[in-house]
């Protein structure tokens, strides 16, 4: 019990620091314990509340509210759309233009976000990882691969700027950026997390190409827009478009 509330004091502590860990993905199991066992060790459980306490009204926080359900469905859904979208914004903002963003279908953590009140806490369930946003320029020969793959799995959240069509076979297929049909030897900038930049969800033809770091956690990108649009009295309402066919 002891070494359990030790590993939750570490974790509370953790969000009040510097981060410096890097996770990106995560791999969960269950630990079954003894439920006749209820000591608590009361120094450290005085140690704890403060943060605990800190952190859930942290965590309560309303940014917005939710006035349609965001879902997380294949290929298209708003939640994703909605998360890809606000990637491209960020990185037109901070940089030169991009031509779409792109955001990985299994870092979205939660099948939906219900209506109503949207919290720092339900953001935080939605992207508990740490990835940050990278932007990549290549070829349109590569942007074809990446299609491809992301058509195998039957799609992922894309932004405005990218459409394509699924065809037989799960190949990508009339790849359109900004309106115009893909070219092979065209360069494109999109914006993607660095978790797939690196390689991870299969993305092995992007581990060893140049990437600009923004320097921002995807995270706080939905946590910064969505805070700005509730304090200028907005609320969040999100179709699903039609990118993916």
């Amino acid at each position: 019990m002891r070494k359990i509330l030790f590993l939750s004091f570490l974790f509370l502590i953790s969000c009040k620091t510097n981060k410096v860990n890097h996770l990106a993905d995560v791999d969960g199991s269950y630990l079954y314990f003894n439920k006749e066992d209820k000591e608590i060790d009361a120094d450290i459980e005085a140690l704890i509340a403060p943060y605990r306490t800190e952190l859930a009204k942290e965590m309560d926080i309303v940014l917005i509210q939710n006035e349609q359900a965001l879902k997380k469905t294949r290929p298209n859904s708003n939640m994703g759309q909605w998360i890809a979208d606000l990637l491209k914004t960020q990185a037109n903002e901070i940089g030169p233009k991009v031509d779409f963003a792109v955001q990985n279908y299994g870092g979205l953590r939660v099948p939906q976000v219900g209506v109503g009140p949207l919290t720092v806490g339900k953001i935080f369930e939605v992207m508990p990882f740490e990835n940050m946003m990278v932007v990549m320029e290549t070829d349109g020969a590569l942007l074809q691969e990446f299609c491809d793959h992301m058509a195998v799995s039957g799609g992922w959240p894309i932004s405005d700027g990218l459409e394509f069509t699924i065809e037989a076979g799960a190949k990508a297929k009339d790849i359109k950026i900004n309106g115009e049909l893909i070219q092979n030897d065209k360069t494109y900038r999109y914006a993607v997390p660095d978790y797939i930049a690196n390689g991870g969800s299969d993305c092995s033809f992007f581990k060893d190409l140049p990437q600009q770091n923004s320097g921002m956690l995807i995270r706080d990108i939905l946590l910064k827009y969505t805070k700005e649009m509730g304090e200028q009295g907005k609320s969040l309402n999100v179709p699903t478009v039609k990118r993916i066919k």
